[in-house]
């Protein structure tokens, strides 16, 4: 899994220990709240999946630095300070819902745009499969 964000302990069990964490679904409402799945690896080599929930006005310290997150994160699951090395990326969304108020990069319009193309392209092939589903039973072949 990609876009791990290393953390250095505030007690280290060993010089070098790290925790790791990994966030496997985010889900944004604007303005509101953001809920976050994350995958946890401690310094003693535990796994964890921790869930975590920002409501306002917490959330309301989001601005368009998503770094943001990351040492929200961090902070709230007592791991440790971001390490200078991460160049993190957050993974798409998980929610149904498009938001076109939002600036910040996780609703950014170029990736709006394409979202909305490709739903496009779904609604018109599931009408084309219905078409054709029409068509095969009406002539006994299904």
């Amino acid at each position: 899994m990609s876009n791990w964000i290393t953390c250095n302990p505030a007690n280290p069990l060993r010089e070098g220990s790290t925790n790791i964490f990994c966030i496997m679904s985010l889900n944004v409402v604007p303005h509101e709240s953001v809920s976050c799945k994350v995958q946890v690896q401690y310094q003693n080599s535990a796994l964890s999946v921790e869930f975590i929930n920002i409501a306002q006005p917490e959330y309301g310290e989001w601005g368009a630095d998503d770094n943001w997150i990351y040492q929200k994160i961090a902070q709230k699951l007592f791991l440790g300070t971001l390490a200078s090395s991460n160049s993190p990326g957050i993974l798409a969304p998980a929610t149904s819902q498009i938001f076109y108020d939002d600036t910040r990069s996780v609703h950014n319009d170029a990736d709006l745009q394409k979202i909305t193309t490709l739903e496009e392209q779904m609604i018109e092939q599931q009408r084309l499969v219905s078409q054709l589903k029409s068509i095969l039973i009406s002539k006994g072949m299904i």
